[in-house]
């Protein structure tokens, strides 16, 4: 009876030391696969963070380049068209298309008013400022203001020109005698400014002992520019003590130009000769 009751406690401590290590192999591999897990999460935490830090430092350097990009092109004034460029890259990134037209319309419609408003500012021609008569009508106007008929006077200029934006003719013409400046409104015709001085200014304070007449001076004029006295009209004939020294200063219109020259009172000889 002894014999099977020590078989059967063999065969019970058996069982028992088999279920042990299978319950221990069973717990090990848990760990194991613990570990794998906890392994896993960990390697994954750790690219996420790589992944995020990344993205934020290319996200914050993009950034800032398009920042400074953005405000070089601003203070610069030059770079409209880049400015819109970048403007519609990045508003196009961020998924909305509508903004890339709606940026690019406001940067050029405020190019163009600012643009305009420079040009007007600046005295330059706008649409608003273009003249309304022509020069023939504002010399008519000049005539009529001086009382004389435009067979006695000779033109020597006439020109547009604006002044604070508003455009305006500089009329000058001569009579025998006297010199006329005007300036005219080319808006309506009427006279902004007005000024006339003799042709010949002598005074007799200038007067030297041996010095030769203003028709003498004019003579040596012509002859050294070779015009007739009929080809010409004076604009100036004036007489001038320069370093103690009586000269004669004269000036003249032919051909469309404008002649001035001085002359030795004393000698008759040329000091001075251009051609404007």
């Amino acid at each position: 009876m002894r014999e099977p009751i020590c078989h059967k406690r063999n065969f019970h401590f058996t069982i028992t030391c088999m279920a042990l290590l299978l319950l221990l192999a069973l717990v090990g591999c848990g760990n194991k696969n613990t570990q794998k897990d906890g392994s896993l999460q960990g390697n994954n935490t750790t690219q996420n963070q790589e992944t995020q830090g990344e993205a934020g430092q290319d996200a914050q350097g993009t950034g800032n380049q398009d920042s400074q990009g953005g405000a070089g092109q601003d203070t610069q004034g030059t770079g409209n068209l880049d400015s819109q460029s970048t403007a519609g890259q990045d508003t196009q990134g961020s998924g909305n298309p509508g903004s890339q037209g709606t940026s690019s319309q406001d940067g050029q419609n405020t190019a163009n008013q600012d643009g305009q408003n420079i040009a007007n500012q600046g005295g330059q021609p706008g649409l608003a400022n273009q003249p309304k008569i022509a020069l023939e009508e504002a010399q008519e106007a000049a005539l009529k203001h001086a009382g004389l008929p435009r067979e006695e006077v000779t033109f020597i200029r006439g020109e547009l020109d604006y002044e604070d934006g508003k455009a305006e003719y500089d009329i000058e013409f001569v009579t025998a005698a006297t010199k006329y400046e005007y300036e005219i409104s080319a808006e309506d015709g009427a006279v902004l400014s007005t000024s006339q001085e003799p042709v010949e200014q002598l005074s007799g304070n200038t007067q030297v002992q041996g010095a030769i007449s203003a028709e003498e001076a004019k003579e040596a004029v012509l002859n050294h520019a070779g015009f007739t006295a009929d080809q010409v009209n004076f604009t100036k004939v004036e007489l001038e003590l320069d370093d103690g020294v009586a000269e004669y200063e004269i000036e003249f219109y032919a051909d469309g130009k404008e002649y001035s020259s001085k002359v030795n009172a004393s000698t008759g000889a040329i000091l001075e000769y251009e051609i404007d």
